[in-house]
């Protein structure tokens, strides 16, 4: 599964940041993380570079969810926040992982 990956680079490239600045680098992992996480269950199907009846493959329409994704709780990583504007996932987002999804996940 060495396919399913976000690397930095790339996330620094979608946030528009400067490769030499570190001092996120930990968090913006973490993030990686959590939208590989977030999109499998909002999915319903684990990742893998072969699709069977409980994986689908990590294609570039999920990776670029996962970046919106990460871009978001990185905008959003305040303590304090206005609740009410807040989704779980964010519709251009569901947009993009909506297509793989596995039918009657709630």
């Amino acid at each position: 599964m060495a396919s399913v990956n976000i690397t930095l680079e790339e996330i620094k490239a979608h946030l528009n940041l400067m490769e030499d600045f570190e001092l996120d680098d930990t968090l913006l992992r973490t993030y990686a993380k959590v939208a590989l996480e977030v999109s499998q269950n909002h999915i319903g199907k684990t990742f893998s570079d072969e699709n069977s009846e409980k994986t689908v493959i990590f294609t570039q329409g999920i990776k670029a969810g996962c970046l919106m994704y990460i871009a978001y709780l990185y905008a959003n990583r305040e303590a304090v926040t206005d609740i009410a504007n807040l989704n779980p996932v964010p519709m251009g987002i569901k947009s993009l992982w909506e297509v793989y999804r596995e039918p009657c996940v709630y």
